[in-house]
């Protein structure tokens, strides 16, 4: 089992940790999906966006009862150099104060630390814009993603209409037969038309046409193979000419999902 890392703006890098800690700190909302992870094997730090899959968090709903994670910084406190504390216990009007402290005279010219601030800044200006490049593009394509989740969830009753069909008829249904509309029918926000008919191999079938998501998915497929399995229908998604990017990961090649 491979040992975890993750970059915190406060603490640096953390870990190492399981795949579970992962899971649950994601779940708290402890990490997010731009947050660096790292693991052995790994050229370099990636967004966890891109290890998702890997690390199973697809399915896992944040706790949004839980604040996300705070910004760096600390308490700001009183320095003990300037703080004074009152006279001391039983002294009296003419008591001579022995208690008192005075901060030394300031030195002239930049502070160690301050020349250390400027270098940190110097060199964070760079590293922010890798952080970006990186962050950015795989921020774009979750959202693509998700859109396109949204019209494979629009397609569900569309899938079990057939499956019901199919079992109680013995055929595949088709576009304006059977009380099923036609493929532009079945359009919505995300989805231009699902065509419903027969591959070439006999298999009944959807196919959904996307629209309104992006460029780099507008216009692109998606088929719905369906594969009777006994008594039940299992769903082969891993057709069309969508881009496995954009896919969830039940309906990337070599998985299907089960119409139960």
């Amino acid at each position: 089992m491979a040992d975890w890392y993750y970059h915190d703006a406060a603490q640096g890098r953390v870990g190492p940790l399981s795949a579970e800690d992962l899971q649950a700190r994601y779940r708290e909302r402890r990490i997010q999906r731009d947050t660096l992870v790292w693991r052995e094997g790994l050229r370099e730090w990636q967004p966890l966006d891109r290890l998702s899959e890997e690390l199973g968090l697809d399915g896992i709903q944040q706790d949004t009862a839980k604040p996300p994670p705070l910004p760096p910084g600390g308490p700001i406190g009183v320095s003990a150099s300037t703080a004074y504390a009152g006279p001391a216990a039983g002294a009296g009007s003419g008591s001579v104060r022995t208690d008192v402290r005075y901060s030394a005279p300031p030195k002239r010219g930049m502070s160690g630390c301050l020349i250390a601030v400027i270098v940190l800044a110097v060199l964070a200006v760079p590293m922010v814009g890798i952080l970006a490049a990186i962050a950015l593009p795989a921020y774009q394509d979750y959202t693509l993603r998700t859109k396109t989740a949204q019209s494979f969830n629009e397609a569900n009753a569309v899938k079990l209409a057939v499956a019901e069909h199919m079992a109680a008829n013995g055929r595949c249904p088709s576009n304006g037969d059977d009380g099923f509309g036609e493929a532009t029918d079945y359009a919505s926000a995300t989805t231009a038309q699902i065509k419903i008919g027969t591959m070439r191999n006999g298999h009944c079938a959807l196919e959904i046409e996307l629209r309104g998501i992006g460029p780099k998915v507008d216009g692109k497929t998606i088929w719905f193979e369906a594969i009777p399995t006994g008594d039940r229908v299992d769903w082969d998604c891993s057709g069309g000419d969508l881009p496995a990017i954009y896919r969830p990961g039940t309906c990337r090649p070599g998985t299907s999902i089960s119409n139960g």
